[in-house]
């Protein structure tokens, strides 16, 4: 018994033994790890790099603790050391960064929700600049751009193409500028102008401009495509295009166009009724000019010229029969035409000068008793004008017939001369351009016995609903988010923004007032100001559909803007749009601030269509994946010409706005649409869509 007894107590005390000996190995083994631990991150983060100090300023430095060593770490710390000309430094950073995370993109995630832009290609791209390696910078840059474009690495492309160019030998031609345009002088009865073609350079085309106006480029190509439309007005207009390249060679052409919207002038010289047994007939001498080219002259429905030219005489005899009037209509090369009916009677010999200008369609003039003679000033008579009338045109046609008893010597509409030439009984026509709301239309003529004849009308040009401003897609701008540095031009950047926005008349801006007050009101911090839910929040108080804000991140060196519109129903992104230079003046943060605009404006053109299909709730436009995006919104609208009450002249087209859809799915040439309200009455191939 007692052996057993002194065994099984060996056996317990061996056990003790054990546990106690294993406990400790383990307690050394921890504390040998956390020492090698502790060891290996000392020696790592003392073969990093330090942070330095130049010009009072701290470089080098992430916020937050380093020891994880996570490749938001290493570019943030790159940035800082480039941005303080440490570019050994940066380069090491940036290719830790590189070895982690490859890509460059917008709103790479690092933990949680936390995003930021990673572009390490780029700052590589820019650091090679910085030491002259021309071609690894070059190399950098191209790749950041194609796997994320940005236009700080197209800004930094540009100085490298240059810095390469500098290296060659020899002299540089200007671009070579191509204009589509083919005939120059170029003559047009349009209402705009589409002036289009192409530059190029092996230089590389930085720039071109267009009646002195930039173009806004995204960056130099070797071939750069433009085009920009042009409303031009009544008369002649000598239009500069110009293309520079890197090298700040310039070319520059000349295109003379004329916009002619007028009809021929027709004067006639001769007008003789022959009532002899033989037959009845009339004969009828004159002249037709237009400065670009009388093509066509018809007395009765029958041609009557024989040859063409700016300035054709003519002679007819044409039977007449029991007829008691004529048809007179002119048209010249463009398509214009001037059109006129004279009566007459039997006793009727010989007609005075009559002079008939533009009339875009045939209207019928009785001037019955057109030569007798009166003893009042010249009368003013314009057709189907009232005295006050509202019109859905942007420009207004004034025709009208002027009569005296001695030669008209002049005839204005606005102070601007529209005679062409001198008689009593004038057919005149004249196109004025309108602005929206009361435009004032003054006729005036004299004549050669100093009598002066005056007629006022006033024009309420309308936009059409459809087309107003008010139902455009409204939006407000926020404040920018301001990282690194903040100069005082930076700080008015907000304000420009806006300003551009507003002058290119594409969207609907909460006015400023109101956002100033909200923010007051909810009384936020400026860090709360940046955050997402705030902004959305904010977004729905000041009543705006969409809000951009963005971030301005400001280095020794230059300036990257970064702007993002968000709709504000469903938290998408919608745009995401960025601009950058070196130049941190007033004038050149203007310049971002109005190509920022432009690009937005970019990514929503006002684009109308038509509605081709309707299932359920949906909508089906021919506005396919080539014009339009997806989540864009839509109005739909049905058209209402609008016809003087006693002439029946169309004055217009007004619309009715039926309802809002927004893009869904896009096809190669239609896209289908969710409606907002599937109850609204919607007919195919009548009513039609517009992008709000």
């Amino acid at each position: 018994m007692m052996s057993l007894r002194y065994l099984n107590y060996f056996k317990i005390e061996k056990t003790l033994i054990s546990y106690t000996m294993k406990k400790k190995i383990q307690s050394y083994l921890f504390l040998l790890t956390f020492l090698v631990i502790l060891s290996c991150l000392g020696c790592a983060d003392r073969s990093l790099p330090s942070a330095y100090v130049k010009d009072g300023k701290e470089y080098g430095k992430v916020k937050g603790a380093f020891f994880r060593h996570q490749w938001w770490h290493y570019y943030e710390r790159a940035i800082s050391y480039a941005d303080g000309e440490f570019y050994e430094e940066a380069l090491a950073d940036l290719r830790e960064a590189v070895s982690r995370r490859e890509k460059d993109q917008r709103m790479a995630r690092t933990y949680g929700m936390h995003f930021i832009d990673y572009f390490p290609h780029r700052e590589l791209g820019i650091v090679y600049y910085q030491i002259a390696d021309m071609e690894k910078a070059k190399k950098e840059l191209e790749l950041s751009l194609s796997q994320f474009p940005s236009a700080k690495a197209r800004f930094y492309l540009d100085c490298v193409r240059k810095a390469l160019l500098e290296e060659e030998t020899g002299k540089f031609s200007p671009p070579k500028l191509i204009i589509d345009i083919k005939t120059n002088p170029f003559w047009t009865r349009q209402d705009s102008v589409v002036i289009s073609g192409v530059a190029e350079d092996e230089a590389y085309v930085a720039g071109i401009t267009i009646r002195g106006i930039p173009l806004f480029l995204d960056g130099s190509e070797k071939r750069v495509p433009f085009e920009k439309v042009l409303n031009l007005s009544q008369g002649t207009h000598i239009v500069e295009v110009s293309a520079k390249n890197l090298m700040e060679k310039t070319t520059t052409e000349r295109i003379v166009i004329h916009v002619d919207r007028e009809g021929p002038i027709v004067t006639l010289q001769e007008f003789y009724f022959d009532w002899s047994a033989a037959g009845k007939e009339v004969r009828i001498s004159g002249l037709i000019y237009d400065e670009a080219g009388v093509s066509e002259l018809k007395i009765n429905g029958q041609p009557i010229l024989t040859q063409k030219g700016k300035k054709v005489p003519f002679t007819a005899r044409l039977p007449v029969d029991h007829a008691d009037s004529l048809e007179l209509s002119a048209s010249d090369q463009l398509g214009n035409q001037t059109s006129a009916r004279i009566l007459f009677s039997n006793r009727q010999s010989r007609l005075p000068v009559l002079l008939a200008c533009r009339g875009l369609d045939v209207q019928d003039y009785c001037v019955a008793g057109l030569f007798s003679r009166d003893t009042i000033p010249p009368a003013i008579r314009l057709r189907g004008w009232t005295d006050r009338q509202t019109v859905f045109l942007n420009r207004a046609y004034i025709e009208g017939y002027i009569s005296s008893e001695s030669a008209i010597q002049r005839l204005t509409i606005n102070q601007i001369p529209i005679l062409c030439g001198q008689g009593r009984h004038i057919f005149f026509g004249h196109m004025a351009d309108l602005v929206e709301g009361e435009n004032v239309l003054t006729v005036e003529a004299d004549d050669e016995a100093g009598r002066t004849a005056s007629r006022k009308i006033i024009v309420i040009r309308r936009i059409p609903r459809a087309f107003d401003l008010e139902e455009r897609m409204s939006l407000t701008v926020f404040p920018f988010e301001h990282k690194g540095i903040t100069s005082s031009a930076c700080l008015g950047f907000h304000d420009n923004l806006i300003d551009a926005i507003v002058d290119l008349h594409r969207f609907r801006v909460v006015e400023r007032d109101r956002l100033d007050i909200v923010l007051r009101e909810q009384e936020l911090s400026r860090t709360d100001l940046f955050e997402g839910s705030t902004i959305l929040k904010l977004g729905r108080l000041v009543a705006a559909q969409s809000v951009i804000t963005g971030s301005i991140i400001e280095t020794r060196k230059g300036v990257e803007i970064v702007a993002r519109l968000i709709d504000i129903e469903t938290s998408e992104i919608l745009a995401t749009e960025d601009v950058y230079n070196e130049v941190k003046d007033l004038p050149a943060l203007r310049f971002l601030a109005e190509g920022m605009a432009a690009k937005f404006h970019r990514d929503f053109p006002l684009i109308d269509g038509l509605i081709i299909k309707r299932k359920g709730k949906n909508i089906f436009t021919d506005l396919g994946r080539d014009m339009i995006k997806l989540q864009r919104r839509l109005i739909i609208y049905r058209e209402d010409p609008v016809k003087h009450p006693k002439t029946g002249i169309i004055l217009g087209v007004d619309n009715k706005v039926m309802g809002r859809a927004r893009i869904t799915q896009l096809m190669q040439e239609m896209s289908r649409a969710e409606l907002f309200d599937p109850e609204i009455e919607v007919f195919v191939r009548l009513d039609r869509v517009i992008t709000e």
